[in-house]
Parts: structure tokens; C-alpha cells; sequence
């Protein structure tokens, strides 16, 4: 059975899956960044998405839109004494030379871009991305810079995009494998209280393909841009489910009298 179509098993049947405690372990590795890439792919979408748009918009907005100010050692700094906010259709823009307000309270506005006293922070589809000025040690940058400085970064977007991929798929592999160990110890708990014979590295394996319906759902849901209360508690049980009916699927170990 190929990898495709122990995917589609995987969404289903967790008898199949039960099977699959005896698959190889580089198949079932190769399985698991199959479905890291497919769960990372709508955040790529949208964050190169607005990123394209705020490049776009970015010269009439820092030019004529945004108050003067500007960044030196370290900080920015302007004449408002107050955060400014500017609303566009897809994303908010910030700019705050007050430092009283921080990455947690623009995650809630959704997609922004924001000039915070300290750093420069980009949000798109919950994945936030942190610059700060300290990296631009010995620069002084004003609104014309930034203009400039969007202007160049256009020309090297096609780099920047695969490495933010690059970065984001790292990143959510690393959280998956994390999570599939986890649900193979469970996979153990589960397996002692059904008298079923079960060793952790079959168990990680049946974790592994466990998690596929809960990831196509949130992967569905995060392309569509829809918000889904208490996700990652539905998530996990979604999982956990799948886990119990894998594992009573199992053969009992016979007993010899």
C-alpha cells in the first residue's frame, strides 16, 4: 500500500491503521512530513499573501498614511503620543513608539504589521514573525528609508518566502513529531487496559497516522481562514479517539492454558 492511500485510510478506518504497527520506520517518518508540509502549506498562502500586499501598499503607506518617525539604536521614536492604528482591508497597521503595546495584544487583532517601540513584528494566519532594531545596529531609518528598504526587499521576495517556508515547516514538524510521541505513550496506557500487545515503537507508528483526520480537518479550516474555538482541545480528542479504536482493533495475544 502506497503512501497516498494509506492517507485516505488514515482519515477512516481504524482498523487499517492498526495494520500499519508493523510499517517501517521510514515510511512512516516520510508519512509524518507528508502531512507537516500539507498542515503548513494554507499558513504559507496567507502569509505570502500579505506580504505581497503590504509590499504593494507599502510606499503610499509609509509615505503619506503613517506619522513621521523614525528608528535609531534600537528604538523608534515620534511626535504621537498615542499608538496609531491603520485599518486596511486584510491587515491592520501599527505603528507605536510608546511601548504600550506588545506582540500578545496585536495577535488578537489577526493579520497586522506593526512598528513597536522595540521591534518590527509581522502577523499573518497566527504565525507571527519578530524583527527586532537591534539587528539594524548602527542604522538610522525614517519613513523614505522604509520605503526604499520595502522596495529592495520586492526584489528578493522569491528567497525570502522558501526560507520563512523552510523556517514554518521546520517548526511545525518538530511540534508534530512532538505530539506523536506523546499520543504513543497514551497509545500504551490504552493498549494495557485492553490486554493488547504493544510495544512504543509500534504505538508511535499508529499514532503517527492517528493524527491524519484531525490535521486535513484544521488544514481545511486554516485555508478557508475560519476560526475554530477551542481548536487544539478538539484536535487532541479527535486524536485520542482515533487512538482507542485503533488499538481495540488489535488482536488479543493468545493465552496459553
Amino acid at each position: 500500500m502506497n503512501i497516498f492511500q494509506r492517507f485516505i485510510k488514515s482519515l477512516y478506518s481504524p482498523k487499517d491503521i492498526a495494520k500499519y504497527r508493523f510499517l517501517g520506520i521510514g515510511k512512516t517518518i516520510l508519512y509524518v512530513f507528508l502531512l507537516m508540509f500539507l498542515s503548513t502549506l494554507p499558513g504559507l498562502f496567507h502569509f505570502s499573501k500579505m506580504t505581497i500586499t503590504a509590499l504593494n501598499e507599502g510606499k503610499q503607506i509609509f509615505m503619506e498614511e503613517l506619522p513621521p518617525f523614525q528608528i535609531e539604536n534600537g528604538t523608534l521614536t515620534s511626535d504621537i503620543k498615542e499608538p496609531f492604528t491603520l485599518e486596511k482591508s486584510d491587515f491592520h497597521i501599527i505603528l507605536d513608539p510608546t511601548g504600550k503595546i506588545t506582540t500578545q495584544d496585536i495577535e488578537k487583532e489577526g493579520n497586522a504589521v506593526a512598528l513597536l517601540k522595540n521591534e518590527f513584528v509581522v502577523i499573518a494566519d497566527r504565525n507571527t514573525q519578530n524583527f527586532p532594531y537591534s539587528a539594524l545596529e548602527g542604522m538610522k531609518l525614517q519613513n523614505k528609508d522604509i520605503d526604499k528598504f520595502l522596495s529592495s526587499i520586492h526584489g528578493v521576495l522569491w528567497i525570502v518566502l522558501p526560507i520563512v517556508f523552510i523556517i514554518m515547516y521546520l517548526f511545525t514538524s518538530a511540534m508534530g513529531f512532538i505530539k506523536i510521541s506523546i499520543f504513543a505513550g497514551i497509545g500504551i496506557l490504552f493498549a494495557r487496559t485492553f490486554d493488547r500487545n504493544l510495544q512504543y515503537r509500534n504505538s508511535w507508528r499508529i499514532a503517527a497516522h492517528c493524527i491524519t483526520l484531525p490535521t486535513v480537518f484544521f488544514v481545511l479550516m486554516d485555508a478557508l481562514k475560519t476560526a475554530v474555538p477551542g481548536g487544539l482541545l478538539i484536535n487532541w480528542i479527535i486524536c485520542l479517539i482515533f487512538l482507542y479504536l485503533t488499538i481495540r482493533e488489535i488482536p488479543k495475544p493468545n493465552r496459553k492454558a
